[in-house]
């Protein structure tokens, strides 16, 4: 009996404690007015570049250039900044990360985002997909997927101009 009482007090402790913290990860529906209070930087711009990297930790890493266009919510942002995530692909190996939005280049999009504490320039998107919102042709936007991607059932697509105005009732 005290055999098995230690193997499954053993097995719960490793599991709790030596598991990475992500496994415990879940989506927090947020807002974009709580992402707006969350959000260190607020940039509307274009993507002009991609690339994938792994990292020394062997996790695989996506860096894009951002050309911001204009700056909502956040002080000295550069006209052209890195934004970091998880996923992408290095040579034929991919990886997807559910939570993280993907940027792709030539996208046009508002980002949520804060600074890293180690790099200069460097960001990364608060609140996972939903820190990312694709800006349409017909400036409706979507949240963090690509506007060429199919609507689901009944989703309903919001304005820019409605996007803005609710960040901006934040401040």
């Amino acid at each position: 009996m005290n055999k098995n009482l230690l193997i499954t007090v053993s097995l719960f402790l490793a599991l709790t404690f030596f598991l990475p913290a992500s496994s415990f990860a879940l989506m927090i529906e947020k807002s974009a007015a709580e992402l707006a209070q969350d959000a260190k930087a607020i940039v509307q711009g274009e993507v002009k570049s991609v690339r994938s990297y792994k990292g020394i930790n062997g996790v695989i890493y996506t860096r894009a250039s951002v050309v911001v266009n204009d700056v909502i919510k956040g002080k000295n942002i550069k006209k052209n900044i890195t934004v970091e995530y998880e996923g992408g692909e290095v040579g034929d190996v991919g990886v997807r990360v559910e939570d993280e939005p993907s940027l792709e280049k030539g996208e046009q999009v508002l980002l949520f985002l804060t600074n890293s504490f180690w790099r200069k320039n460097v960001y990364y998107i608060v609140g996972g997909v939903l820190g990312k919102y694709a800006i349409c042709s017909d400036d409706t936007v979507r949240i963090g997927s690509s506007c060429d991607e199919e609507d689901e059932d009944g989703e309903e697509r919001q304005t820019l101009e409605d996007l803005l105005n609710a960040i901006k009732n934040t401040e």
